[in-house]
């Protein structure tokens, strides 16, 4: 009787859909084979290993409500498995083999990202994409400026310097992350024989804010999560759970459909359409503007074909339905590859021991919150939707901070907007970056 009664509470637990006993044995099967190296690194083993260990995360984190509410899965799935490293519970063959998956032959950012993108812009309202896109320019420019000038003030008034707190923080932090952002803002200054107030490598110079900021800006995407899900709302506008610009200003919600699952044809059809969008933006940035990021090309065509009304609504909606289960079984995933890949203990430690440095990191990222958020609000956007895409998706790391800082908010859906943010508005701090580099160095 005590067995019978023992197995029912173990079937009655479960994760991501299994029962917890199976669930724990797949878990031992899949660590082992991946700590010990035993195993093909390849497509299938990266994502089950990373997919096994965040779904295990993102279900201990919604183990409490109030930890939930401010984001627990998301953030577990971000630290836990760094630590894990950092602690020599995993061994470093973890690292390099997730990076492989995560960056390297596979591709699994890309994979997702792609997924993304296409199924969103393809499956949002038509109107939404429309009226926000138009106006998004002026939250973008508005976070800039107000981080720019904030790091300076605290430079000045801290002793750190003016120049020295724009170059050295707010630019590396709102330059749209490490691979487009940081990387190529060292050969700028670098070029013009900038270092940084120092003789280090003016990349290990530049990682710690952008590694910090993007840690504040996770946490204050959870933040803004929480608040905009309290029933007194701060002011009107606050909040729109979710939706960019305001209901009922700019355009007519349409009804929701009652569909309720996929079929395999339209999984199908979503994974052929995020592929070929992906394909034509990388030819069109390889062949013929390197200068614009291949994501920014996806964004731009799909965008594109959804406004003139190019794309049959079949496709549309199975775009849509593979966006849907990659944004269940892929969010958990990339979070955990960015916990291992990028999540630099050692870096955040080191930066932790310079207060003003810390401090105007800190600053930075809330104001570049705060600028966006109400900016967004004189284009009639909600004030959280805005501060996060547009303001904390500038001070994150680029693609995978977008992914991280949209899942602490639970806003995945405006992940178009967030690489806007990323690609196109980091190549416009890199602009900006070659103008005032001779100026304040």
């Amino acid at each position: 009787m005590d067995a019978k009664k023992d197995n029912n509470l173990m079937n009655s637990i479960q994760i991501a859909g299994i029962p917890i006993g199976y669930y724990l044995l797949m878990l031992v099967i899949i660590v082992a084979g991946t700590c010990l190296n035993k195993i093909p690194n390849n497509f299938l083993t990266g994502f089950a290993f990373c997919m096994i260990l965040g779904f295990l995360l993102t279900w201990l984190g919604k183990q409490s409500k109030y930890f939930d509410m401010l984001g627990g899965p998301s953030l577990l799935c971000l630290f836990i498995p760094t630590f894990l490293v950092y602690l020599g519970i995993f061994p470093k063959s973890v690292v390099k083999f997730t990076k492989v998956f995560y960056t390297g032959q596979m591709g699994y950012i890309d994979y997702f990202i792609a997924s993304l993108i296409c199924g969103s812009i393809l499956s949002m309202d038509r109107n939404i994409l429309v009226n926000a896109g138009k106006r998004y320019a002026v939250p973008l420019l508005t976070g800039v400026v107000v981080s720019f000038l904030g790091a300076g003030a605290l430079g000045i008034f801290s002793g750190y310097g003016f120049g020295r707190g724009i170059l050295n923080l707010a630019i590396p932090i709102m330059g749209g992350g490490i691979g487009a952002g940081a990387i190529p803002l060292a050969s700028i200054y670098e070029g013009y024989g900038y270092t940084l107030g120092n003789g280090a490598d003016v990349l290990s110079m530049l990682m710690p804010a952008v590694t910090l900021a993007n840690i504040f800006a996770i946490l204050m995407g959870a933040l803004l999560n929480a608040l905009g899900k309290k029933e007194d709302r701060f002011f009107t506008g606050f909040s729109g759970s979710g939706q960019l610009m305001r209901t009922g200003e700019i355009f007519e919600k349409k009804e929701e459909d009652n569909k309720t699952s996929a079929t395999f044809v339209s999984l199908g059809i979503g994974l052929l359409m995020s592929g070929t969008l992906y394909i034509f933006g990388y030819l069109v940035s390889k062949m013929l503007c390197p200068a614009i990021h291949a994501y920014a090309w996806t964004i731009l065509t799909t965008a594109v074909l959804k406004i003139v009304g190019l794309v049959p609504r079949k496709l549309e909606e199975g775009a849509g339905d593979w966006y849907g289960l990659i944004s269940y079984i892929g969010v958990p995933t990339i979070l955990v590859c960015v916990s291992l890949i990028s999540m630099d203990i050692p870096v955040i430690l080191d930066a932790l021991t310079d207060p003003i440095y810390l401090l105007i990191s800190f600053v930075v990222t809330v104001l570049a919150a705060i600028g966006a958020g109400f900016g967004g609000m004189l284009m009639k956007m909600n004030f959280v939707e805005a501060a996060i895409t547009a303001g904390l998706c500038m001070a994150n790391a680029g693609g995978a901070g977008d992914v991280a800082v949209l899942g602490a908010a639970e806003r995945m859906n405006l992940m178009p907007f967030a690489q806007i943010s990323s690609r196109i508005g980091g190549a416009m701090i890199l602009l900006i970056a070659s103008f005032l580099t001779p100026i304040l160095m």
